[in-house]
């Protein structure tokens, strides 16, 4: 155990080093797209991560209970009760009673009888069980115990559900750890004997395996052990100390908050000496976790403040973290409904590169699965290994329960005390299935028609999500359909090759699994270590190919300084005083239309007035030979240095004879510029056709800003239509919702042109420039005059100037 713990030690801590790195990598990435479904997402994610390191905090002090010493001491009056309540089958209940009676230790049997059952009543007499029953029914099972309590006399109980088979030696397992008297209950494993009845019964019992194997385990070191309503012993004076069972949907949770308040310890004693049944009926399960879930969040919400002064600080974050764990109900319909959203209303979540979050977040993800698999090793019993895909799907289909529990919760809704029913017809449950099912058709078609119609890689990343999520939500479904899927494997099993070969294949992945999964539990920090060496590997050579982000690409992200402004120049016209550092009214971006070439052509007195420049520079210019052939990377190389030394934006005006050439042709010569070493320099696309954006568009990671030129002649009789429907068109396209648009408009004083301005810039908030083209009639100096006059009016205060600084 010892080893086990400090090699899990070594592990968490590598995970917890990649956590920080990848949160402090988040913050800094300034990931906030459409706000809604960013908090949404983010939401959901934290949740994640918490319940991550909440296992990972368990796992680190995983203890086995020391027995006191001089534990063989003299005999305790202990007490053995379960409890009936009317329409539990006879036969489980009496094999129950049987099994107390079989207990070696000894002990007085009681049957706390809800019904008062003659038959029952019967069976005590025959087997020498206690038969009490009660009038008055309050308080549901814990008003049934305490009732049974008062008739009692032992300085021991012991609380078993009526579905629980206690084997001979469980009262001598338990009772030596109440020789420390400090000790208030003792809890044991809760397994269960039948899992293999339907799929819905394994994958509630692999919901389980970790939380009786190294969670509980980890509560022994931190006195929270959590007390169950089956297989828990009690210390008579504890519980007369509070009251008796406390009452409510999750009385032993409630009952445990008590005693911890109240100052008694808890012990988990790791052992199986006794068998109970898991429900195997979708209806039985749900039922059971409604209740849970609403008994839990009733605890937090009205219980846990009350008692928060009266716990030690690590069971203030147990009682705390523990009902958190049903709100992943609501964290599940936030991972199901997001992608499915965000296609719909044509949004992005996050801005967030996918290289960066897979770099960042893959190791955390690595190191949280290699932790897991590890924490295997204080699994109870050698079938509960494995990968618990069934209880997983089971758990996300709980989605609308868990999130109806809260809701009860909120609204105080009572929800009637039932006992699980875990025994009947297996059924299929299509009715139970219908959130689901409905989620899971709207998540496939919206999924699949985005899929279909849009050719682009964050839709299409996106749409894959959709249906994934449909894909898991139909498995679920599928799971609850007992009979069909029973008469499935009954056909596979009826064919002997079939047989014979699905045979050989669990044989093989049953050996496959233990040498996988025993091999990494024993090299877990070589295996962790080479995971690290690794990851910081990728990230090093993942960042060495970034380029440096240019000026314009941190104004992108510069929302707080408002829109920029600028104007469009003759070349030949570039006064030194709109390049000095010192005019606070020089534009922030200068615009020269140029002649063309694979490169534009700048004269040498634009450039020298550019080189002083306080304002960005935007080229302009007509594109040729762009073409493999056509021009050589050195003369790139030597062209673009002959311009202006330091950050550009470059525009340039591409023709081609199709959309697909045109493509290929932005991203040749977008590619082949920055291989001249030129990485910074922003690229600014122009749409060549209103009507053809998506068909056009050359790929996110070839495009910084969007230009929209509202100075050419088909515009200049309604530039706010014009773009109006140039923004109809960007809407299509998800990659285009992140890139800054970036607005030509002619200035004609007989237009007032500021009013419409405004009205662009308060409804359309991904313009974040606007640049005003000149008539070839008005001199540039006043150009720029009536520009920054009117500045206050457009922007308020001017943004801050930041200057474009040298490669």
């Amino acid at each position: 155990l010892a080893a086990g713990v400090g090699s899990m030690r070594v592990l968490v801590a590598f995970g917890c080093g990649f956590l920080v790195a990848f949160l402090w990598w988040f913050v800094q990435a300034d990931p906030i797209g459409y706000a809604p479904l960013f908090w949404l997402l983010t939401i959901a994610l934290g949740f994640k991560l918490l319940r991550m390191v909440h296992e990972w905090y368990h796992y680190v002090n995983v203890k086995v209970p020391v027995v006191p010493q001089g534990a063989a001491g003299a005999l305790r009056r202990v007490d053995v009760l379960t409890t009936a309540c009317p329409g539990e089958p006879y036969a489980m209940i009496v094999r129950t009673l049987r099994a107390m009676q079989d207990i070696s230790y000894p002990h007085t049997s009681y049957l706390c009888d809800e019904g008062d059952d003659p038959y029952l009543r019967a069976e005590c007499a025959r087997l020498g069980v206690v038969h009490v029953t009660r009038v008055g029914k309050k308080d549901a099972k814990a008003g049934n115990i305490n009732n049974a309590l008062r008739q009692a006399s032992g300085e021991i109980c012991v609380v078993l559900d009526p579905d629980h088979v206690p084997t001979p030696d469980f009262l001598d397992r338990v009772l030596p750890y109440f020789e420390d008297s400090s000790v208030g209950y003792v809890q044991v494993v809760q397994a269960y004997g039948n899992q293999r009845e339907s799929l819905v019964a394994q994958g509630a019992a692999e919901q389980t395996y970790h939380f009786y194997g190294p969670l509980m385990m980890g509560m022994n070191a931190y006195n929270t052990v959590q007390a169950i309503g089956a297989n828990c012993t009690f210390r008579r004076a504890a519980l007369d100390g509070i009251g008796g069972h406390a009452a409510g949907l999750t009385e032993d949770m409630h009952t445990a908050m008590r005693l911890h308040a109240a100052g008694w310890k808890s012990v988990y004693a790791p052992v199986v000496v006794s068998r109970g049944l898991v429900p195997a009926t979708l209806s039985g399960f749900y039922a059971q976790q409604l209740k849970w879930s609403r008994g839990a969040f009733d605890l937090l919400l009205r219980v846990y403040p009350r008692l928060f002064k009266s716990f030690t600080w690590r069971q203030r974050l147990h009682y705390l973290t523990l009902p958190l764990y049903f709100m992943s109900g609501v964290v599940s319909l936030i991972d199901f409904s997001v992608p499915t959203l965000a296609l719909a209303m044509g949004e992005v979540p996050w801005h967030v590169s996918m290289g960066q979050f897979i770099i960042h977040l893959g190791p955390v993800v690595a190191f949280s699965l290699l932790i897991r698999v590890c924490a295997q090793r204080w699994l109870r019993e050698p079938h509960e290994a494995g990968l618990h895909l069934a209880g997983g799907l089971l758990r996300l289909s709980t989605w609308w329960v868990y999130t109806l529990g809260l809701v009860y919760a909120l609204g105080n809704k009572r929800v009637p005390y039932l006992p699980t029913p875990k025994e009947g017809e297996l059924r299929n449950e299509w009715v139970l299935c219908l959130p689901n099912i409905v989620l899971a058709l709207t998540c496939g078609a919206v999924g699949g028609y985005k899929f279909w119609q849009v050719n682009d890689r964050y839709t299409s990343f996106t749409a894959m999500l959709a249906l994934w999520n449909a894909a898991i939500l139909l498995a679920a479904v599928l799971m609850a359909q007992h009979q069909a899927v029973n008469s499935f494997f009954r056909a596979l099993a009826g064919w002997a090759p079939v047989r014979q070969g699905l045979l050989a294949l669990a044989r093989w992945a049953e050996a496959a699994k233990q040498s996988v999964v025993s091999g990494m539990r024993q090299a877990a920090v070589c295996v962790a270590s080479g995971l690290a060496l690794f990851s910081a590997l990728a990230s090093t050579a993942y960042w060495a190919h970034q380029p440096v982000p240019s000026t314009m690409q941190q104004w992108q992200r510069y929302v707080g300084a408002g829109l920029r402004l600028g104007v469009v120049l003759r070349p030949g016209t570039v006064s030194p005083s709109f390049a000095s550092a010192e005019n606070a009214d020089s534009p922030d971006i200068i615009a020269l239309n140029l002649t063309g070439g694979p490169m534009p052509y700048l004269r040498a007195a634009d450039r020298r007035a550019l080189g002083q420049r306080h304002a960005l520079p935007m080229l302009t210019w007509p594109v040729t030979s762009i073409q493999a052939n056509g021009v050589s990377s050195q003369d790139l190389r030597t062209e673009r240095r002959n311009m202006v030394k330091g950050t550009l934006l470059m525009r340039p005006l591409l023709t081609a004879p199709t959309a697909s050439a045109y493509r290929d042709a932005w991203r040749q010569l977008v590619t082949r510029t920055r291989a001249t070493g030129y990485a910074t320099d922003g690229w600014v696309w122009s749409p060549p056709y209103a009507d053809s954006v998506a068909s056009y568009f050359p790929g996110p990671e070839y495009v910084h800003w969007v230009a929209v030129d509202c100075a050419q002649p088909a515009a200049l009789a309604n530039p706010a239509a014009f773009y109006a429907a140039f923004r109809r068109q960007q809407a299509r396209l998800m990659e285009l919702h992140s890139k800054p648009v970036l607005l030509i408009i002619s200035k004609a004083s007989t237009v007032p042109m500021i009013e419409e301005v405004r009205k662009w810039v308060r409804q359309c908030p991904e313009i974040k420039a606007i640049i005003f083209d000149a008539n070839a009639s008005v001199p540039s100096d006043p150009l720029m005059a009536w520009v920054t006059a009117r500045r206050p009016r457009l922007l308020g205060a001017a943004p801050a100037k930041v200057r474009p600084g040298p490669l």
